[in-house]
């Protein structure tokens, strides 16, 4: 079980940092939007490095976490891999969907 779950952790960090790479070719701005608000602009910005970057270290702690407690925990062993797997799917799925946001805010306002 832990191997399977290792694999899908190694074959999703690859994943985010594939999409960081590809679509950070695409993003020439300095500071990129991280949030946007309701009314949908930006409310906070950080440097590109840590915008494109941010949910690769976000999804290695958050594994390295479960996979700890899974090893402490075995009782636990089952719940703690369907959390790190959801926490692994679910940074892949973010990290598409706020590079193409930050692409499109990037192109609608050049000026950033």
């Amino acid at each position: 079980m832990i191997a399977a779950t290792l694999i899908a952790l190694a074959i999703g960090l690859t994943f985010i940092a594939g999409c960081a790479i590809y679509y950070g070719r695409r993003i020439t701005s300095r500071r990129i939007p991280i949030q946007w608000g309701t009314d949908g602009q930006p409310t906070w910005f950080v440097s590109r490095f840590i915008g494109l970057w941010c949910s690769f270290g976000v999804t290695a702690a958050l594994s390295a976490f479960l996979l700890v407690l899974a090893l402490h925990e075995p009782q636990k062993l089952t719940a703690l891999i369907v959390a790190t797997v959801s926490v692994i799917g679910t940074n892949m799925w973010a990290q598409v969907y706020h590079l193409k946001r930050v692409i499109r805010w990037q192109a609608e306002a050049p000026a950033n």
